[in-house]
């Protein structure tokens, strides 16, 4: 494996993680007021179109990172559209003991 090679995996590794702290942050406080709907809707459908773009090219490592962070990203933004009751039970079952 060549250094290019570590730096795109470097890459894909980080971007792919980068959405998973705002998650856990979300499900931690139960508060989404600091999340942007319209900047994750915005990283949602730019993941999707890497997606397609590794597909087209064949491109497992595009494909994998960018679906696996297309699913982060969906899941924050279905946290910060989901109902204050929604999250509550959400938190509860993940804080259960």
């Amino acid at each position: 494996m060549d250094y290019i090679q570590i730096l795109g995996l470097a890459a894909a590794l980080l971007t792919t993680i980068s959405n998973i702290p705002q998650a856990l942050k979300i499900i931690r406080t139960k508060e989404t007021k600091g999340v942007s709907t319209g900047s994750y809707i915005i990283l949602l459908i730019g993941l999707i179109l890497w997606v397609a773009y590794g597909i087209t090219r064949s491109d497992l490592p595009v494909i994998l990172a960018n679906a696996i962070s297309a699913l982060i990203c969906a899941v924050v933004l279905f946290l910060k559209l989901t109902s204050p009751k929604n999250l509550e039970d959400i938190h509860d079952k993940v804080h259960e003991n």
